[in-house]
């Protein structure tokens, strides 16, 4: 896909990341493996005894491990710093975002340590497979017993829940010199991270009552449509002004394989405009195969994702679970990739699963901030219980949530139901379908998603309070600074979700199309209807995407961490930016005697919703064009206004194409500062340049243009006090033409040297072309020349004769005629001397004669003599003519201005 760029902030970075290029090596000594040092943390928790199995065999491939460093302890403080500036607006850091390898020369491995760190895994027999851009992980593959006898340990088989894994038994030793360098390792293990469960809803005796109703609306029972979501979150309105995800991206990660028709069969059912997902495996990753539960995920994620932004460039990043590592391998590809400014994420665990996890792996979440991009999770589906399966009937294992929605790096998203047409369905859903779809006539009043009781089953809105244990704590799970406002509960520690969506499968499920469900029609009923925060995860990420566009920023520039502004809004509830979500809970029933369950009935624990920020939904659900209005923080709004010079230029023109952006406030007064990147086609950074009084300019090489339409814009970055915008495009016309000769026959054939041949060349003009071209040519053979004049191709195709002329041989005088000439020469002053000597007074004239004769001859034969070859000089070479044969002839056409310019062959044939 990308080297990435940003727009602004990754140029301001420049002399900072040069000053900080130079990292300091921390592998001073040499990588000895007899002296190790023990990694704590290194083993699994779900790799317990009662679960073992035995010794896995050592020919067990591990086909991709990886080994995640960690920053030195200055390094660390650097990165938090800079995780704060980013966000604040008063900090000449705001959203000043780094890529990969200005993170990698900031907070990664120095090029040596890295090297050294690769040289010495390839010494023991490991491959390696990718050196990160970043140079804070490097990936390898291996075998169980190589692993064993380089990191002394044991790779054991586990049973848990009936599936068999393999894992680390102890911990991991690793060399003494590598013990400031790396934190852990992913890929030693494979327990699968699982997708958030997904309730389904397909009722027997629903599908037959759609014939006789409205397919969407049925009564008591609706499902959603893209346009009902965008109808009852008032997404409408940035749609329909063109906020649709045009020109922006976002990343969907995932461990399976896609069946892209599904996708296609979605976006067709809802008239959405076709636009496949780009799929990308991650390199060295197996095949991940099509596991059922993964691949609805995906569809899932992948189908409303894009039924939200439905122009938005969505990628699909996989991996195999039977590598270790599975969907973070994905997200950790794509973060060190700078894929696009916004992930989604529908997988997680709770964090006392993962408490050797998540330090291993909080670094890329960090990573992800510091480039600029949005990480989304979901909050889970098992209510307060995330450690427990949301098929258990009771929670067993306490209250706990759920990772990576904890991360404080990490927007978290949990589940809503709606509520308000239950008894009046008729207010909010209208009785007909619209084209494409939907019935939704409003905003839904909204209650928490709890559906455990009805279902039998853990089915509620993950949340709750991070553990916050020794391991977890150290990864950075405190209560983040940004984490305050009415509602947040004074605990010290991160709370979870931070905002939700509609999550019920039962009221109202969110269509997909999975395993061809909708081969036969969306609207002929063919289809499956899902929930949980699998489902309001993705949505998010689309509306992220549509704010990325809404603010002007190009991809994959985006807004890093949104928590601090998504608390920021909620404490202004005259902007309308949230619905608070105050009825409802996500209670569930406990196992008597399990943790955190009362010793006496009712046995059940969890949370209620609240005015303001609760356990349950977060902030609430969102109205997203408010969300989008008010999203600047209240900063001034800008305009920026590109103009070009000049519009059309012809092909190959050394002209230089100059940009000028002028960027203003839009009220108020004031003069934006910071910067300006230029763009040519929406994507390719052409230049950045300082503001000076408003205004930046850059020039372009027009050599570099292709033919015909190329567009510029303009993206000022914004400041401390100005919004950042994005002009209008402008377009460049590179002018052009071809020529071509015909196409049979394209050699011109001379009958006979002194002849002439002739073929026609035509002239098409492009974009607009109408100088006049003129000709000439090279490689012609000896005594011929070409002729034609010029034309002028005024708005079409202009012919004109190409002339190819030969010469023939030279006459010259044969040897009798240059023997004779001397005589010829004497013989004149006689003959000239008797004429003279006829008439009266003869004699007095003789002497006269004589001497005028002599003279004659002297000048005739100084003259004539040595032009004939006589007297002894030696004679010029006679011309040959256009020698016989085949030569290739190039025929260069050239418009007026020395440009454009282009050639085409023939073949002279001379005979």
């Amino acid at each position: 896909m990308r080297s990435a760029l940003r727009t602004i902030p990754i140029w301001l970075l420049a002399a900072a990341s040069a000053a900080m290029a130079a990292q300091p090596n921390r592998i001073t000594a040499p990588i000895d493996s007899s002296q190790t040092v023990v990694l704590e943390g290194s083993v699994r928790t779900l790799a317990r005894p009662q679960y073992d199995q035995g010794a896995a065999d050592p020919s067990l491939s591990l086909p991709y491990v990886v080994m995640v460093m960690k920053p030195s302890a200055a390094q660390q403080a650097d990165l938090k710093q800079l995780l704060m500036q980013q966000q604040d607006s008063a900090s000449a850091n705001y959203h000043k975002w780094l890529t990969p390898e200005a993170y990698a020369d900031r907070f990664g491995l120095s090029p040596s340590d890295a090297e050294k760190i690769s040289t010495w895994l390839r010494s023991q027999g490991f491959n390696i497979i990718r050196v990160a851009r970043g140079r804070d992980w490097i990936a390898f593959s291996a075998t169980a017993e190589l692993v064993e006898n380089t990191f002394h340990t044991q790779i054991h088989r586990y049973r848990v829940d009936g599936d068999l894994h393999f894992a680390n038994a102890t911990a991991l030793a690793i060399p003494k010199a590598l013990a400031d360098a790396v934190v852990g390792f992913r890929g030693l293990d494979d327990f699968r991270w699982k997708p958030m469960g997904i309730g389904k809803s397909t009722p027997s005796d629903l599908i037959s009552q759609l014939m006789a109703r409205p397919f969407f609306s049925t009564g008591g029972q609706n499902f959603l449509a893209p346009d009902d979501f965008a109808t009852i979150y008032d997404i409408t309105p940035l749609q329909t002004s063109g906020v649709n995800g045009t020109g922006m991206s976002l990343v969907v990660v995932g461990q399976v394989d896609v069946v892209m028709q599904d996708i296609e069969d979605f976006r067709s059912g809802f008239n959405l405009p076709a636009n496949n997902p780009t799929v990308t495996l991650v390199p060295g990753s197996p095949d991940p195969g099509h596991n059922p539960d993964d691949l609805i995920e995906s569809d899932l994620d992948l189908e409303w994702a894009g039924a939200v932004a439905p122009q938005a460039s969505i990628v699909f990043v996989t991996s195999s679970t039977k590598a270790g590592g599975g969907v973070f391998n994905s997200a950790t590809y794509a973060i060190d990739n700078d894929l696009a400014p916004v992930i989604s994420m529908s997988y997680g665990g709770c964090e006392a699963d993962n408490a050797s996890f998540i330090p291993v792996n909080e670094g890329t979440m960090q990573k992800a901030n510091l480039e600029g991009i949005t990480f989304i999770a979901s909050s889970g589906d098992s209510g307060p219980a995330s450690c427990d399966s949301s098929s258990a009937i009771a929670a067993s294992e306490g209250l706990a949530v759920s990772y990576p929605a904890s991360s404080p790096q990490v927007t978290g998203v949990g589940g809503t139901e709606f509520s308000g047409d239950v008894n009046n369905s008729s207010q909010y859903w209208n009785p007909t379908n619209g084209p494409n779809g939907g019935s939704a006539i409003s905003y839904i009043p909204e209650t928490s998603w709890n559906d455990t009781a009805p279902r039998g089953t853990l089915s509620a809105s993950g949340g709750g309070k991070s553990s916050c244990d020794d391991a977890t704590c150290s990864s950075g799970f405190p209560k983040p600074s940004w984490q305050s406002g009415p509602g947040v509960p004074s605990d010290g520690v991160r709370d979870v979700p931070d905002l939700s969506f509609s999550a019920s499968a039962d009221h109202d499920g969110y269509i997909i199309c999975n395993a061809g469900s909708c081969a036969g029609g969306i609207m002929n009923g063919n289809f499956l209807v899902v929930g949980g925060t699998s489902a309001s995860t993705p949505v998010f990420a689309g509306i992220i995407t549509l704010v990325n566009q809404q603010l002007g920023n190009l991809p994959p520039s985006g807004l890093g961490n949104v928590n601090p502004t998504l608390y920021k809004l909620a404490q202004t509830p005259a902007n309308n930016v949230f619905h608070d979500i105050t009825t409802g809970n996500n209670i569930v029933p406990c196992t008597k005697n399990s943790k955190n369950c009362p010793a006496t009935p009712p046995l059940q624990y969890g949370y209620s919703a609240g005015t303001g920020y609760d356990l349950v939904t977060g902030l609430g659900s969102l109205d997203v064009n408010n969300l989008a209005t008010n999203w600047n923080d209240g900063k001034v709004a800008t305009s920026s206004i590109l103009s070009v010079t000049p519009v059309t230029v012809s092909a190959g023109s050394s002209q230089a194409v100059a940009l000028a952006a002028e960027v203003n406030p839009n009220s108020g007064a004031g003069t934006p500062t910071g910067s300006v990147a230029f763009f040519l086609n929406g994507t390719t950074l052409v230049g950045t340049a300082a503001l000076s009084k408003g205004s930046a300019s850059v020039s372009y090489d027009p050599k570099l243009l292709k033919a015909g339409a190329n567009t510029f814009t303009a993206a000022y970055g914004g400041d401390v006090n100005f919004v950042n915008s994005k002009s209008s495009a402008m377009t460049v016309t590179v002018q052009d033409f071809t020529v071509t000769l015909p196409s049979n026959p394209t050699t011109v054939t001379v009958n006979a040297p002194g002849d002439k041949g002739s073929t026609v060349l035509t002239i098409t003009p492009e974009f607009g072309f109408n100088q006049a071209v003129s000709f000439s040519c090279t490689g012609l053979p000896s005594e011929a020349t070409c002729s034609t004049g010029t034309v002028t191709p005024d708005g079409g195709p202009a012919r004109i004769t190409l002339t190819i002329l030969t010469s023939a041989p030279s006459a010259r005088l044969g040897p009798e005629f240059k023997g004779g000439t001397v005589f010829y020469a004497l013989l004149i002053p006689g003959l000239l001397g008797v004429t003279l000597l006829s008439g009266k007074d003869n004699k007095r004239r003789l002497s006269r004669a004589h001497l005028l004769a002599l003279t004659i001859g002297l000048v005739w034969v100084s003259l004539w003599v040595p032009a004939c070859g006589g007297g002894g000089a030696s004679s010029p070479p006679p011309e040959p003519g256009t020698p016989a044969g085949s030569t290739t002839v190039s025929v260069a056409a050239v418009g007026s201005g020395g440009t454009p310019s282009h050639s085409v062959q023939l073949t002279l044939t001379v005979k």
